[in-house]
């Protein structure tokens, strides 16, 4: 149940609050997970960690290097990791695993120049649509992970690759009809035209695209296999790829088998969150209860990246960004927030200056000059941006590497294989215990996943915001200067607030005139929670 409350007292009138209720208690309060609680991490499975080393089986090809090969990441690797605590000690409660289908087991030549050879080791070139890739495992790992991480209480989001399948797949050789052309009427090829042929655009020549607008029965098959993954594993949900290259049907059709086979029958909500670069309109078109749950929040992400990493841009276009962010999606929302993903130029790349903002040779970069991290204000940097969206509305997403301060430019060095233990430095290891602290006041603080967001200042260093639930108020202020800064923060009176409690450092700071002053490191951040005084009668 939800409840909307606006107070208007005095002339002074509060922001709308959205309250959420379980059973007539404010979410947050209670042992009742829902899907703001989730703090997703995502995980490549070939580049995560080795639990078999039997199936570390290289694809053979003398134009094929390293880079772009198996590195030997397994579902077993993953198993180990999830009953060592590795994921209960960082605060993850649900992981995206890359594609774990069957992918060919030749090296193809990518389309674009320099034609570089890659192999299928990150899983969006399927030849299959039900076995799972030899080199990760089987079905019977898959269904362990699952039933693992639900012992530990966290959540499974399978990559499903919709769009496409590789031209070795059954699917294009004994139903060519299902497929679109590759040429179009005018003699080019439809290829890579993301926005001008967004529909019916291949990825590569030998990716065939599914003509789902033209194909019944494609349609039909590819929505029942995805019900499939979902009943066979027991997995929670969905990660989609390339949800604006599909058409809306596709998704209305899989949503109502999902809700008629799934969700109703065994009493169990799948999520789905979808990966769309495009307009707020485009992104939301496909966010509704006949569709997607959610997407990723690239637009917000986009503004969010340049604001953190150049001095002379403002945390007021971050602010403007985010209250376009909620017209779109409301406040209370699911859109996930990211700082690195498998297609992105890792963040550490920008903070340690490795690859500019606006670089066009980020790949050339990965590939001739791999980022190193060369200083220690870069690792500061990273955990600003973390306390950043750890704080702010949406669902969180750590990209493998982020919580050590991995770094990587374009596709594939930002796909480095994940180190652990005392294969990482001092440097990395202060990194990760920070970044647990972060993660563990998100979730042991309500209003950082349903509360309401209300800006209190956002200028060229300082962005200051509250966000309020029915259960606290929680204060984050962030200072993306070099240099230590000391600011004042004005609170609404309708607050009536006494004190704030730093929930990093323990230390108690008072407020008088509803007023505070704050002294922020440098690149650093203050989170407080907000002792007020009940409102009183006047």
């Amino acid at each position: 149940n939800v409840l909307r409350v606006a107070v208007n007292r005095n002339g002074l009138s509060s922001n709308i609050q959205t309250v959420m209720f379980y059973d007539g208690i404010p979410e947050g309060t209670l042992n009742h997970r829902t899907d703001y609680d989730d703090i997703i991490y995502a995980v490549m499975v070939d580049r995560f960690f080795d639990g078999d080393s039997g199936n570390s089986i290289p694809v053979v090809n003398s134009n094929l290097t390293q880079k772009a090969n198996y590195f030997g990441g397994d579902l077993q690797g993953i198993i180990d990791k999830i009953n060592d605590g590795y994921f209960d000690s960082l605060g993850i409660n649900t992981l995206w695993l890359s594609p774990v289908v069957d992918n060919t087991d030749s090296a193809y030549q990518e389309y674009p120049e320099p034609h570089r050879y890659y192999s299928g080791y990150h899983g969006y070139w399927p030849v299959s649509s039900v076995k799972v890739e030899e080199r990760f495992g089987n079905l019977n790992l898959l269904k362990s992970i699952v039933n693992d991480a639900h012992k530990h209480s966290i959540h499974i989001l399978i990559d499903y690759v919709a769009n496409h399948v590789h031209k070795e797949h059954p699917y294009f050789k004994e139903h060519r009809d299902w497929f679109g052309t590759l040429e179009l009427p005018d003699g080019r090829l439809n290829l890579r035209l993301w926005d001008e042929h967004r529909l019916t655009t291949w990825f590569e020549p030998f990716l065939p695209k599914f003509d789902y607008e033209n194909s019944r029965e494609a349609l039909d098959t590819m929505t029942d296999n995805a019900v499939w993954w979902l009943k066979e594993t027991d997995a929670d949900g969905f990660r989609q790829d390339a949800v604006k290259h599909i058409p809306n049907i596709f998704w209305r059709t899989l949503t109502r088998k999902i809700k008629s086979r799934i969700s109703v029958p065994d009493h169990r909500d799948i999520f789905q969150i979808g990966e769309t670069f495009g307009s707020y309109e485009l992104v939301d078109s496909y966010i509704n209860n006949g569709q997607l749950n959610a997407q990723f929040n690239f637009n917000l992400y986009d503004t969010a990246i340049p604001v953190f990493i150049d001095p002379m841009r403002s945390f007021d276009e971050l602010d403007e960004q985010m209250q376009k962010t909620f017209d779109a999606y409301g406040v209370n929302n699911l859109m996930g927030n990211v700082m690195d993903s498998h297609d992105k130029v890792r963040f550490m790349a920008y903070a340690d200056g490795d690859v500019s903002l606006n670089a066009d040779n980020a790949a050339d970069i990965g590939w001739n000059n791999p980022p190193v991290v060369d200083h220690k204000s870069s690792y500061d940097k990273l955990k600003l941006y973390l306390s950043y969206i750890l704080t702010i509305p949406g669902i969180p997403v750590i990209d493998y590497g982020d919580e050590i301060g991995m770094t990587g430019a374009a596709d594939p060095d930002n796909r480095r294989m994940m180190r652990f233990g005392n294969e990482i430095n001092d440097q990395e290891k202060e990194t990760l215990k920070d970044v647990q602290k972060l993660i563990r006041i998100r979730r042991e603080n309500s209003a950082l996943r349903y509360g309401d967001f209300y800006t209190v200042k956002a200028d060229d260093n300082i962005y200051a915001y509250i966000r309020s639930d029915l259960n606290e108020r929680v204060l984050i202020v962030l200072n993306k200067s070099n240099n230590e800064i000391n600011t004042s923060i004005d609170f609404p009176q309708l607050f009536h607030i006494n004190n704030m409690y730093d929930l990093i450092t323990g230390q108690n700071n008072p407020i008088n005139d509803h007023k505070s002053e704050i002294k922020l490191q440098p690149i650093g951040y203050s989170i407080f929670k907000l002792n007020y005084n009940s409102i009183r009668n006047e």
